[in-house]
């Protein structure tokens, strides 16, 4: 005699199989994330796997994984270069993102920096995209230019957007991102 499956309740249990579903199933597009994104470009050496999630060219898919692991991130490092600046001349702060491995940068994905200055600081551009910065698998990185007309230690804050994804998976990302810079 069999008993009667239970219905999965847990979100992990439905996101598993909805996973399964997607990851598994031959020539169907991949899920996208919560924020819209669908995977992309897995590294591949080996004939038959697909190169691009959601093509139907291959037979392997690379699924997205969303959210941040807890208790810090294995995936990548952010790193702030943030030289010491003069008031009243233009300074220049580098945000970079460092994948660890397995992972590599995602190109397809629209990377993006939005950075808020504090009062009376000005950025050359505050709202960075994919083309201001200098991407490729190993690395993200813009850089951002300022000018403050005062001495301080002046904090900027922002979201910082991309994705990083290895063999098995693509995982968006969205951090945000605080740092200071010295002004003399």
């Amino acid at each position: 005699m069999s008993t009667p499956r239970q219905p999965a309740t847990s979100a992990v249990a439905i996101l598993a199989a909805l996973l399964t579903a997607a990851c598994g199933a031959e020539n169907k597009p991949a899920a996208s994330s919560p924020t819209g994104a669908t995977a992309s470009p897995a590294k591949s050496g080996e004939p038959g796997k697909a190169a691009e999630t959601g093509k139907p060219d291959g037979g392997t898919k690379v699924k997205t994984v969303a959210g941040s692991p807890p208790g810090g991130d294995d995936r990548y490092a952010l790193q702030f270069d943030t030289p010491e600046a003069k008031a009243g001349q233009e300074g220049t702060v580098t945000v970079r993102v460092v994948p660890k491995a397995p992972w590599h940068m995602n190109l397809d994905f629209p990377t993006s920096l939005k950075l808020q200055a504090p009062e009376g600081v000005t950025l050359a551009n505050g709202d960075l995209k994919k083309a201001d910065a200098k991407l490729d698998e190993s690395t993200c990185t813009f850089d951002v230019k300022f000018t403050a007309p005062t001495a301080g230690e002046h904090a900027f804050s922002g979201k910082f957007k991309f994705a990083v994804c290895q063999d098995e998976a693509c995982s968006p990302v969205t951090e945000e991102v605080e740092f200071k810079v010295a002004v003399k």
